[in-house]
């Protein structure tokens, strides 16, 4: 089983929305997080949404998509903890997955159901514990994404937070973590407390399990894909109108026009 898991909890006052969660706000006439949604129930058999900030405004959004769960993060306290708050869920119901798909509800509009398949697919095949996307971009410098290292063999060994990467890893590090992720679920459900609270903004990142792994030298896999097949997230009105401008441009779009 392949259960997914959508994030959907955060508040989004850099989006200006004062009354509704993010999530809910129309991309080219259709709330966000129904993007997210449909694209990764392609590939799962359950899915959790978690919720949190306005939650009412999500469940409120997918009221007609059957059979979903939700599990509700009371205290916003970063990526890290909403999975957290998401595996409690899963154990709980004794879903009992093999894997689990990561994804932010505000950024999902770009992948394809190809996309998914093919991380699926090279997570198997590489035996790794976590899996996930990466891009490369000449924007991070206003993105802020987390910084992907590897060894000279190409394996990933960390990922570096934007805020925390020294001068050197700007200039030189190209490769960026997109934000979607592929779990085994055992390493995920033995792993996920171990996340450490940052220093800087209190929260816990979900990224930090690729060190987890790594320390456990257990394989962790970047799988690249073009930016266009990314895009970008919103976090402010600005990033809303350039993502949706972003979208149209691409073959996506452009198919299913």
């Amino acid at each position: 089983m392949i259960v997914g898991i959508i994030l959907a909890a955060g508040k989004g006052k850099r989006a200006g929305s004062k009354t509704v969660n993010k999530v809910t706000l129309p991309f080219l006439g259709r709330p966000l997080v129904t993007y997210a949604l449909e694209l990764i129930s392609q590939v799962t058999e359950k899915n959790v949404v978690v919720v949190g900030a306005f939650s009412q405004s999500v469940r409120a959004v997918l009221q007609s998509y059957s059979g979903l769960i939700y599990a509700y993060q009371t205290k916003r306290l970063g990526t890290g903890h909403s999975v957290k708050v998401a595996v409690r869920k899963i154990v709980e119901l004794n879903l009992r997955p093999k894997l689990v798909l990561v994804g932010q509800g505000d950024h999902m509009m770009f992948y394809e159901k190809s996309d998914l398949e093919r991380l699926i697919k090279i997570h198997k095949k590489e035996n790794s514990v976590l899996s996930f996307f990466t891009t490369r971009t000449r924007e991070n410098d206003r993105l802020h994404w987390g910084y992907v290292i590897r060894d000279n063999k190409g394996k990933v060994i960390d990922n570096i937070e934007y805020k925390d990467a020294p001068a050197s890893v700007r200039k030189t590090v190209t490769e960026v973590n997109a934000g979607f992720y592929c779990f085994d679920f055992e390493f995920l459900r033995k792993n996920i407390d171990k996340i450490p609270k940052s220093p800087i903004s209190g929260e816990y990142y979900l990224n930090q399990m690729i060190r987890i792994a790594n320390d456990k030298k257990l394989p962790a896999v970047g799988v690249e894909l073009p930016f266009a097949s990314v895009g970008i997230g919103v976090n402010t009105k600005e990033e809303l109108e350039e993502s949706q401008k972003l979208y149209l441009s691409t073959k996506k779009y452009q198919r299913l026009g």
